[in-house]
């Protein structure tokens, strides 16, 4: 253990009560989110039908799934905070804002670094092969667009599943295990989707594991969102980037170099081990340099 626990007072419960209280919770908001995407995705092909004049492409009903139960869980956790907690969002993680952005701008450079590994090694292989477009000025919006856009997604997702979930299982089983069952609801709300091909699917579920697995130990060494928000940020942005310079080529190795998805197939667990390994030890020698004595 590098860091000593220091937890949010709010958030010393009984034994069982958080896992309890948050599988309710969960479960409701499935429930809700199910009926919500229902008719997100019925009005979405209706106006598609209604314009076919209009190249539209339809969302999945899935991905619609996964997008509504993730803004649903952190409008709950704001309003459970608020209403419930009577404490700011900030004590989940994100203060000291002034001393820990550099912890964001380095996790978003690492983030994009080791999936950065992963692209340039389908592209030694041969499974993708290097194609940069030509950037024209409304390529270079874009590009700012998911700029934004994925520092938008890795603060509500971090704030909900590292900054109050995990710290709630912290408390309540240790650091390894409530990364662990962290990790599995992290994987679960991203792995919402029609189960065609299990062989594909399997090394998704694995990769998504592995990617909540790394960011629950950013938050575990740091004690702060600042770094997973980064390197979520850098790892979303790598995958919303990439179809601007590879091209993806079909091919029957998905256990070992995945499918679309970038987190998927033995390399990029490799390549996450290593991300993981690389943390550890950055910390670990961040932790011995300031516990040696001075003068």
């Amino acid at each position: 253990m590098l860091y000593k626990i220091e937890i949010h007072s709010s958030l010393r419960l009984n034994p069982m009560q958080t896992s309890k209280k948050f599988t309710y919770f969960f479960a409701l908001v499935i429930s809700v989110s199910f009926i919500i995407s229902f008719f997100l995705y019925g009005i979405q092909n209706s106006i598609a039908e209604n314009n076919p004049q209009i190249e539209l492409k339809p969302f999945s009903y899935s991905k619609i799934l996964s997008r509504t139960t993730t803004v649903i869980l952190f409008f709950s956790l704001l309003w459970f905070y608020k209403r419930i907690e009577k404490k700011p969002i900030r004590s989940l993680g994100l203060e000291n804002i002034s001393k820990r952005k550099k912890d964001l701008f380095l996790g978003f450079l690492a983030g994009m670094a080791s999936l950065s590994f992963v692209v340039a090694t389908k592209v030694i292989f041969g499974v993708s092969t290097w194609a940069p477009k030509e950037f024209l000025a409304f390529d270079y919006l874009i590009s700012f667009y998911f700029l934004l856009s994925v520092f938008c997604i890795g603060f509500v997702e971090e704030l909900f599943f590292r900054g109050y979930l995990l710290q709630s299982f912290v408390v309540e089983w240790g650091e390894k295990k409530a990364a662990i069952f962290t990790s599995l609801f992290f994987s679960i709300t991203h792995f919402i989707r029609p189960i065609q091909d299990i062989l594909i699917l399997i090394p998704e579920f694995i990769g998504l594991f592995l990617v909540g697995y790394a960011l629950s130990y950013a938050w575990i060494y740091t004690r702060s969102l600042y770094l997973p928000i980064g390197i979520h940020a850098g790892w979303v942005y790598v995958v919303k980037m990439q179809s601007f310079f590879v091209s993806p080529i079909p091919h029957d190795y998905h256990w070992l170099f995945g499918g679309e998805r970038l987190v998927t197939g033995f390399i990029s667990w490799m390549f996450m081990f290593l991300f993981l390994f690389g943390l550890k030890r950055f910390f670990e020698q961040m932790l011995q340099k300031d516990q040696m004595p001075t003068g």
